[in-house]
């Protein structure tokens, strides 16, 4: 039983590599924020192996519920600065944002 945990954990970790390095290594705004997506649903489900692990669910369930709310306002807040950005600077390179006054 242990096994198969260990393997979700190196799954959840492996997923989130890959989503630091979509985020390291892109300089597209977009494929920064799916690389944050990434990360955060490796997050979300290294919680619920966590607590399936513990055998308690419902504060798994709870704490990804409000992960994933959280991870949705972010996504607004960032998708709202690349708009003003590709308004402004005509490109949603993550260079041009260092552009940015104000």
């Amino acid at each position: 039983m242990t096994d198969l945990f260990s393997g979700y954990f190196t799954l959840c970790f492996g997923i989130l590599l890959l989503g630091l390095y979509s985020v390291i290594a892109q300089r597209n705004l977009i494929k920064i924020i799916i690389g944050i997506e990434i990360m955060g649903k490796a997050v979300i489900l290294n919680f619920i192996t966590g607590g399936f692990y513990q055998n308690n669910t419902g504060i798994a369930q709870a704490i990804v519920v409000t992960a994933i709310l959280i991870d949705a306002v972010i996504v607004a807040v960032i998708l709202a600065l690349i708009v003003n950005v590709f308004r402004l600077k005509r490109g949603i390179l993550a260079d041009r944002m260092a552009q940015l006054k104000g």
